[in-house]
Order: C-alpha cells, then structure tokens, then sequence
C-alpha cells in the first residue's frame, strides 16, 4: 500500500451505509450571527428557531441510548488522539465517524509535523530552539495568529513524537531543510499519513476502553434540558436513530472544505481548487457550535497546493520551479515569483485563465528531479526545442512566450528578477519542457475558538460546558485568512489538540471546568 496516491487514497474513502448531509443544506441552515448567540428557554418557540442542530435531552429520550465518560466525534488524527489520550485517562470512549473508515484528513496528509528537541533532532546534531520554530510559524502569516496555539503545539512537538511512537508510528528527520524554516525539525512517518493513521488505528483497536462506531453519522448535539451545557450527540447508525449521553464531547469533526457553499462564504478564491480534501470534511459540527454561541475564527483560512497535474491527476513535485522552473498563464506570461510556499502559490495560478498555468523549466532542472521519469512515462511532459515550439505545445502566444523566456534569462545574467526573485539558476536554455498545472485545496484552517485545553469558548471568553474540539474544525494557526501556510501546521495541530482535549474531557467536570491560559514554563528554552 505504500505507493498509493492520494488520489487513490481519497477513491478508497466509502461513505458506506451512511448518507453524509449535503454541503447546500447545511450551509443554507447556518444560524445568523444574532442566533447563535441567542439563549431562549427549553422548549419555547424561539428555541426551535435558533438551535437547528441541538435537541434537549428529554428529546431524545425514545432514541436507542449509549452513555459513555466521553464521546469523540470524528475519526481523522484528532478524534483518534483524544481517543486514545482520553482512554489513558481511565475514561471509557465512544468515537463516532460517519464515514466508513478512520483516518479523514490525516491519512491524506503528507505525515509531516515540524518538531523541536527529540531524539531525531539530537542524533543529526541539529540546534534548535521552541522559539525558533514560533517565529518560522508566526513570518507566514505576519505574526498575526494568536501565540498561545503557536507555542502549545511547538512545546508538545517533542512529547506528540514521543507520544505517537508508543502507539506505534515511527518517525524519521528530513535532511532536506523546509521552504520557510530555519532548522532541520520536520518530521515524517514511515508511509506519510497513512502510515501514521495505521498505527494509531491499531493501537486504538487494542484498547478496550475504545468502542469504535463507523459508517454513523452524528446530527447535532444533545443539550441539557435545563441549560446550554453539552451531555452527547445524536444521529443515524444505518437507519436507528440514536443518542450518545457523555460527560463531555469532544468534536473532531474537521474543516469544510468538501462543502462548497462554505467554501464559496470563507473562501471564494479556492472554490475552483482541486479538491485533495477528506470526504468528510463539511463543516457541520463548526455549524452546530456555532449556534451554541461559538467564537469562530480564521474562517477565510486554508492549505493550497499550487502544482497539481491536470493532465496526471496527482501533485506534482515543487522543486522544479525552487530549482530555477517558471510557471506562465495560458497567455505565455509570468505572474508571481515562482520561488515560494507551494499554498501561498496557489491562489495565483488559480486566478489565470481557466485556473490554468503552466510549469515550464529546462535540463537543469530535469537533472535535480526524481518525479521526471515518471513524468514522462506517464505521457504528461510537453517538450520543445525553442520558446516557440513551447508556445505551440501549450497554446500560447509565439512572441508574448518568447518575451517572457527573454525576459527571465536576462534576470539570470542581472541576479534578480521583476518579481525580486533572487533564487535563480544558472541558466534556462532549451530544450524545454512544460506540465500542465491547477491549483489544490487540502483542508481549511478556520473553525471554533478554543483555549490551549481544547475548551470551545463563546464570544465573551466564556466556556460552552462539555464541549471540547481539535483538529481540522478548530481556529487554526496558519493564517487569518488566505493561503499563508507552513508546512505541518495542520497534522501537528490535530494530534496536539486532540491529545489535550482528550485528556481535558476525560479529567474535568463539566460544571467545574474554566479558561485555560498558556504561560511560559521555561524562558530559556524559547531563545
């Protein structure tokens, strides 16, 4: 299995016996902002107007009924770290997927975290510090994301390892130094994120403290009849209807980027992305909190991918355009410095004609690329002898592509380019070659405020009793709004936050529980 795509991966995702509330309907039942802060009395009429997705307890009384210390919602990274974080606890688990495997966006993802101080590290000799690794997070998105999720993530990275390898995954340091960060820290699990999720799936299923429940499909939330404070979830297994009664729930139900008119409210310029996005993701239990009175943030928020192969369906390799390649518009003409974050990118191809660009590049970045052989295998490389056969091959126009071409060779004599590009190669003469690309979505970096213990917080700070979140339908810290990434930034914040919020609702009382506020521990280690 380790030679699957994510495209394959993504085919291999069956919704099975459960049927997934279309992305129209939920987005067309979001409370207005006034609702979702509205409290009316149990039962009276304002009620069934603001809660569209929460019933009372006494509401679901002739349900089949399932009580449990803690119900996790959501079987993607986050889910199953609270899971399995909640069960160490001594707490018995419910996790409910609607899908009917485990693993949404995490056994898509790349299986990359950015981690400081762990053995790894130490063994290839590499000097790091935690507040090294806050400020290569924070310069993407011009430190405008709230610290205390930037430095929760990065003081657990080591501990989430180490974690994790209990459970049996297993982690190895990427020589190659990431775009954008300044030291050696990220990294990898043995077959990317499926083989992360592997693991974690089968150290879940030997803990009979876990009852795993697939293909069911949660609704909405399950309130107290006396009050806003969450007691469960219900919804559909196959055809029962059903009622999980917990202490607390944790939601890790991930972002909304499989729905579209969500997508199309938070973030227009990724509707007409390729979708490389778990199947699950449509944004429901952000919905449900948010008519509890949730503080959303970052909702304008996502990973891009700029280099999908149109013509092969798959991502393709960034490094031809960091080694010297450049990309053009169907028109022939450059757009942006193609030296960057690859989700940064992304909106600019997609805002060319037809979402269309092209990478274009030369032998001497065929020589620096393992992907090549593949490529042209696959049938997929247009080749050409001079600027014009290349204009040719992809459609543009002879003279604007020819122009282009000038242009960039040029720059390369004067070490720098219009778009002050100064990462440059030697050269860029013919032959040349050219791939067809569109831009990616992998997942949103938006959803409902937390503390650093994973409590979903209200407007006003105050806490929504026994409701915790992690992961995908959480604010994340990549960004306010837009492209702005790191890489890891979102498979690190899921199995952190779901550790955390695990553990929280398996140790708290519902009633007792308060804000939880991130100090620093330690000021020499953030040097």
């Amino acid at each position: 299995m380790g030679n699957l795509t994510r495209r394959d991966l993504l085919k291999g995702l069956a919704i099975g016996s459960v049927t997934v509330a279309s992305a129209g309907a939920l987005s067309s039942c979001a409370p207005s902002d006034k609702e979702a802060g509205e409290k009316p009395a149990a039962g009276s009429s304002q009620e069934s107007a603001a809660y569209k997705y929460a019933k009372r307890q006494s509401d679901v009384a002739n349900m089949q009924q399932t009580e449990t210390d803690v119900l996790v919602i959501g079987g993607g990274g986050a889910g199953i770290c609270a899971a399995l974080s909640a069960a160490e606890q001594g707490a018995n688990v419910v996790l409910c997927e609607k899908m009917s495997v485990l693993g949404g966006a995490t056994m898509l993802s790349s299986g990359k975290i950015p981690a400081v101080g762990t053995k790894q590290q130490t063994d290839m000799g590499e000097s790091d510090s935690i507040g090294a690794c806050v400020m290569d997070i924070m310069r993407p998105n011009n430190y405008s994301v709230r610290p205390d999720l930037v430095y929760t993530v990065t003081e657990q990275s080591k501990d989430i390892v180490e974690w994790t390898e209990s459970h049996g995954a297993v982690w190895t340091i990427d020589a190659a130094l990431y775009y954008g960060q300044t030291a050696h820290r990220m990294h990898t699990t043995n077959d990317a994120g499926k083989g992360l999720t592997d693991a974690l799936i089968a150290s879940m299923g030997e803990n009979s403290a876990i009852t795993q429940m697939l293909s069911c499909e949660i609704l909405g939330l399950v309130l107290a009849d006396d009050e806003d404070a969450v007691v469960g979830a219900y919804g559909k297994n196959g055809r029962d209807e059903v009622a999980f009664i917990a202490k607390n729930t944790v939601l890790a139900s991930s972002g909304f980027a499989n729905n579209p008119d969500m997508l199309a409210q938070y973030c227009p310029e990724a509707v007409d992305a390729f979708k490389m996005v778990a199947p699950g993701a449509t944004g429901e239990g952000i919905l449900w909190a948010q008519e509890l009175g949730a503080e959303l943030q970052n909702m304008g928020a996502y990973q891009g991918h700029a280099f999908h192969g149109v013509d092969n369906d798959q991502t393709l390799e960034q490094g031809i355009a960091n080694n010297g390649g450049i990309i053009v518009n169907q028109e022939g003409n450059r757009f942006m410095s193609e030296y960057g974050g690859y989700s940064e990118l992304s909106p600019h191809v997609l805002a060319q004609t037809d979402h269309i660009a092209y990478l274009c590049f030369t032998d001497t970045q065929v020589e620096k690329s393992v992907k090549f052989p593949e490529w042209e295998e696959a049938g997929i490389v247009m080749k050409a002898g001079s600027a014009a056969e290349l204009a040719a091959a992809i459609g543009a126009d002879a003279a604007t592509l020819e122009k282009t071409i000038a242009e960039y060779q040029e720059a390369i004599e004067k070490g720098e380019d219009k778009f002050n590009r100064a990462h440059l190669p030697a050269g860029f003469d013919a032959p040349y070659y050219a791939l067809k690309i569109t831009g990616e979505i992998r997942h949103t970096q938006g959803g409902m405020a937390t503390d650093v213990a994973g409590h979903v917080l209200r407007t006003d700070k105050s806490l929504i009793k026994g409701l915790y979140a992690a992961g995908g339908c959480t604010e994340g810290f990549s960004s306010r709004g837009g492209a702005a990434y790191m890489s890891g930034n979102g498979l690190i914040q899921a199995l952190v936050f779901g550790k955390i919020a695990g553990a929280a609702a398996a140790t708290e009382d519902r009633e007792s529980a308060t804000l939880t506020e991130w100090t620093k521990s330690d000021i020499d280690a953030y040097k």
